[in-house]
């Protein structure tokens, strides 16, 4: 504690000096005080503000609906041509009534529809007539007619069946010249994916299927399997999974080569868990990286596993050895990872292309929280302007969608610009509105890209959609036994999400390409088998007659 200062004076304006400076001192100090008061609990208000808005994201997040959307309505107010547009049609309404009153429409007046059942699947006839007695008793009143028909779904058990190879074997009936014995002669084995399995390539292309596109985990097809009365293990077909990354390495370069041939490469990646990973623990989060690109009607999807999320994976992936493919010239598009930024250096990169439909996530969670939403929803008006744009441009020429970009959605980018630099400093910075300005004003350049080029897309949801199987898929498997069966979960994914993107079913796909790969010693015959060089009627294989 400090001591009193002594004052060694007597005179009484000098006293009076003293007490007015202590007294200025004083209610400096008590105005400094409560400047750090106040500060404190503007802080603490802030603090706890968005700890509110962080609850009220998660409660809508676990219990809200999971779309993107907002109340139309509230996004119609900042549209004062709509909203006048509106009011005229409220009046127009409000006469309409007066003059005359329409009934009321009941539910039964438009009763729900059955949709025909697809024509291509073979139809089996059940006559029922009337008992014979009936027909007796109308037979002078009455005469046939036709039928009253409808049609019922039905479906067959699944049916197993054993493919018996027998190799014609020719025993030698006297030696050769030489005195030497001749050998037996056993006609050569057919070529298999895997010859050694005991599953025929139709069975492995159901196995695939079943996991890899409608996310069945092996140990659930093992138990099916022994419900049909026969053991295959879940060891055994995570082997035969494993083993076909070998004779699938061909197709798969030949695939890689189509994926630079496209104006946009799109990327994205999500988290997932490899067991036994070499020097890692069973829980660290290895990535599993996405490609989606080719030209627009023959796409091209790949999945790629790593280790690491480091900007290296894709620089590594896209330009092996730091050299770019002879010919290759794309656009990337990707959200706003960092890492992506270093893909976008490389010399075949036309340009780097952000995601609208990022910027329009966060601005959504924004209007649906607790502060500042009449702001949020000015926001997401404008994206939403965007989005109107593209919507009219679906089906539209490059050079049209370019033409009217520059002449209908700049004018909405520079206001939207305006609007952003404006109300940057009146928001909280870590609040979800914030965070959304902050976000799309670091991005600003690249979300701009999209008008250079009419090939272009506004945001990067075919490659986010190209993604969801994997999320899907891996809520039921959980995660890779190791880094073979991830490496191998990359190149099966890739085959079917490709194969679909090209309008062919993934397990006839699947089984023609097990049958006739081990047949192709040619590059044009491997060229052949990928998905956008094949139809739907070419998969057509001859069933086995049973």
């Amino acid at each position: 504690m400090e001591k009193p200062a002594t004052i060694d004076t007597n005179d009484p304006q000098k006293l009076r000096a003293i007490i007015a400076k202590m007294a200025a001192e004083h209610e400096q100090d008590l105005a400094l005080r409560e400047q750090q008061y106040q500060a404190q609990i503007a802080a603490r208000d802030q603090k706890i503000s968005i700890l509110l808005e962080r609850l009220e994201l998660q409660r809508h997040q676990r219990f809200g609906p999971k779309a993107d959307r907002v109340c139309k309505e509230q996004l119609k107010l900042f549209d004062e041509a709509e909203l006048n547009d509106l009011i005229e049609q409220l009046d127009r309404q409000i006469e309409d009534a007066k003059a005359t009153i329409s009934p009321t429409r009941r539910s039964s007046d438009n009763p729900p529809k059955r949709r025909a059942l697809p024509s291509h699947l073979p139809r089996v006839e059940r006559i029922i007539d009337l008992p014979e007695a009936d027909k007796a008793a109308i037979a002078q009143t009455h005469v046939p007619m036709g039928f009253e028909e409808s049609e019922q779904l039905a479906v067959l058990p699944r049916q197993y069946y054993v493919v018996k190879t027998k190799r014609a074997k020719y025993a030698p009936i006297r030696h050769n010249k030489t005195g030497q014995p001749l050998t037996v002669v056993v006609a050569p084995r057919p070529a298999c994916i895997l010859p050694k399995a005991m599953g025929h390539s139709s069975l492995i292309a159901d196995v695939v299927t079943n996991k890899f596109v409608d996310g069945l985990p092996l140990y659930r097809q093992e138990k099916i399997f022994a419900r049909e009365g026969f053991e295959l293990s879940r060891q055994t077909l995570s082997g035969w999974m494993v083993q076909l990354r070998e004779p699938l390495q061909p197709l798969m370069a030949a695939l890689k080569q189509h994926l630079y041939q496209g104006r946009v490469l799109q990327a994205d990646e999500t988290p997932l868990q490899v067991l036994d990973e070499p020097g890692r623990d069973n829980t660290s989060k290895s990535q599993m990286w996405v490609y989606r690109g080719g030209v627009p009607d023959r796409p091209v999807i790949w999945y790629q596993y790593s280790v690491g999320r480091a900007g290296s994976v894709p620089c590594e992936f896209l330009f092996p050895d730091g050299l770019s493919p002879p010919g290759a010239a794309f656009y990337l598009q990707s959200d706003g990872y960092s890492a992506y930024h270093q893909v976008a250096r490389y010399g075949a990169i036309l340009g780097h292309m952000g995601c609208w439909a990022h910027v329009r996530r966060k601005v959504v969670k924004a209007a649906n929280s607790r502060h500042q939403t009449g702001l949020a929803h000015a926001f997401l008006k404008s994206v939403d302007n965007l989005y109107q744009v593209e919507k009219k441009l679906r089906g539209q020429s490059p050079e049209e969608r370019h033409a009217v970009r520059l002449q209908q959605s700049r004018p909405i980018l520079d206001e939207l610009k305006n609007w952003l630099d404006e109300h940057v400093n009146k928001v909280l910075p870590k609040g979800l509105l914030g965070k959304a300005i902050s976000y799309t004003r670091n991005q600003w350049p690249i979300l701009l890209t999209f008008l250079e080029d009419g090939h272009l897309e506004i945001d990067n949801n075919l490659a986010e959609n190209a993604i969801r199987p994997f999320v899907v898929g891996r809520k039921a498997w959980l995660f890779s036994g190791s880094p073979a069966g991830a490496e191998a979960s990359a190149m099966l994914y890739s085959l079917v999400e490709t194969a679909k993107a090209n309008g062919l079913e993934p397990r006839a796909y699947l089984h023609y390409l097990f049958e006739t790969l081990p047949h192709a010693s040619q590059p044009e015959d491997i060229e052949a088998l990928l998905p956008h060089n094949l139809t739907p009627e070419m998969l057509k294989i001859p069933k086995p007659a049973l």
